[in-house]
């Protein structure tokens, strides 16, 4: 007996998308032959089963859907330094045949793969060239000093912050990658040489606070020149640089593999109350956005009433409040956005998972705009845009 995988699943496999395994077997004339796909994970598993395609004697799988439930995203910590953002597990695949009368699982002659299950999920149409070339979006092994590595995410590569903004920059890596460092330089005021901030890799979906606000409250222990991260930060009109590296040692030594830079411009006045909104990408890593023109608060209250009756004789009768719920809603105004800014953004209005930034903290959201035109600057000149979000929680009136 033997099973043989014909075609195979890429390393790397956006949850999302929809991807087929195909398997044969030299046994598939015996009585009651199905095919069985066990998956497994760090958290749970599953048996799959699947009859032989008549014409080729093949079995084909579907796992995305399977593999998706053994991924566990973790709402980002607003806290300094490395953390495990729960959005890339490592699936394991094993593949048997199942014959005979009764039908029997056979114990020998399986076929095994594994993969990375990402929590990610491209356009279809663009699915097959995306994930061509998938150690573009993942760190397998180290690289000679190259930029070769992608952060989970399309954002641009500078924004501009107030030095009490969050930020997080994440990526996907494998076993092989035991380390991971983010590369940092303020360029302002006074001089402070480049510095490292390390961890080693809990997972493969390291993510790290690296806004002004996460480095400014790093520890001395926590970088790599034994200096606080508020030391010599960046005033007003400063910019702050960061890049993750990825490697054994979790440094920028002679081998590395490497992110592009992220830049951040300091700039702490603020014409209105901004809001900062952050959200789940396409690649299942965390994306922000500013809202920094008039952005306004609203409640939407539901109320049930009931007749009440205030008399014995039945004349004074009136509606009485039975209960109040309500909720937040939030009315945001972006400033101008460029093209690159309008294409990404569109990610926050499909997002799974939203939340905005209230007295600094995290609070869950759900985005009430369904519709997003991506506008071009060529044929709309400058544009903004106008997000509704409610906050998740339902609130009792007593």
């Amino acid at each position: 007996m033997s099973i043989t995988i014909v075609s195979s699943l890429p390393a790397l496999l956006p949850v999302g998308n929809s991807d087929v395994v195909v398997v044969s077997s030299n046994l598939t004339a015996s009585a009651n032959f199905r095919y069985i796909c066990d998956v497994s994970g760090s958290t749970a598993s599953a048996r799959l089963k699947c009859d032989k395609l008549p014409s080729s004697s093949y079995g084909f799988f579907g796992v995305s859907k399977v593999v998706e439930t053994l991924i566990l995203p973790a709402v980002p910590q607003t806290t300094s330094g490395w953390q495990s953002g729960g959005y890339a597990v490592k699936a394991n695949l094993t593949f048997r045949e199942e014959y005979g009368n009764p039908p029997t699982v056979a114990t020998g002659g399986t076929a095994s793969a594994s993969l990375i299950a990402w929590q990610a999920a491209f356009r279809q149409q663009d699915y097959n060239t995306a994930i061509a070339a998938p150690t573009t979006y993942y760190a397998a092994t180290v690289n000679s000093d190259a930029v070769a590595l992608k952060v989970v995410s399309n954002r641009p590569t500078s924004q501009t912050l107030t030095s009490g903004s969050n930020d997080f920059l994440s990526m996907v890596v494998n076993t092989a990658v035991t380390g991971v460092a983010l590369r940092v330089t303020y360029n302002s005021g006074t001089p402070r040489a480049a510095f490292f901030v390390t961890g080693s890799v809990s997972g493969l979906a390291p993510i790290i606070n690296a806004g002004p606000r996460g480095l400014y409250n790093l520890t001395a222990g926590q970088c790599s020149d034994g200096s606080a991260g508020s030391v010599n930060f960046p005033t007003q009109g400063g910019t702050i640089e960061v890049q993750i590296a990825a490697n054994a040692a979790g440094t920028l030594t002679s081998a590395f593999s490497r992110t592009q830079a992220y830049t951040y411009t300091i700039d702490n006045c603020e014409r209105y109350d901004q809001l900062r909104v952050f959200f789940r990408n396409m690649y299942g890593g965390i994306d922000a956005y500013t809202f920094t023109k008039k952005n306004r608060q609203s409640v939407n209250v539901n109320r049930q009433t009931y007749g009440y009756n205030n008399s014995v004789y039945g004349d004074d009768q009136f509606d009485k409040q039975w209960s109040v719920t309500y909720r937040d809603t939030y009315n945001l105004q972006s400033d101008w956005l460029t093209d690159a800014e309008f294409s990404w953004l569109q990610e926050m209005i499909y997002a799974p998972e939203c939340w905005i930034e209230l007295s600094g903290a995290l609070v869950p959201v759900v985005v009430q705009t369904n519709t997003y035109n991506v506008m071009k600057r060529i044929n709309d000149r400058l544009q903004a845009i106008t997000v509704d979000v409610q906050v998740g929680y339902e609130n009792t009136a007593l």
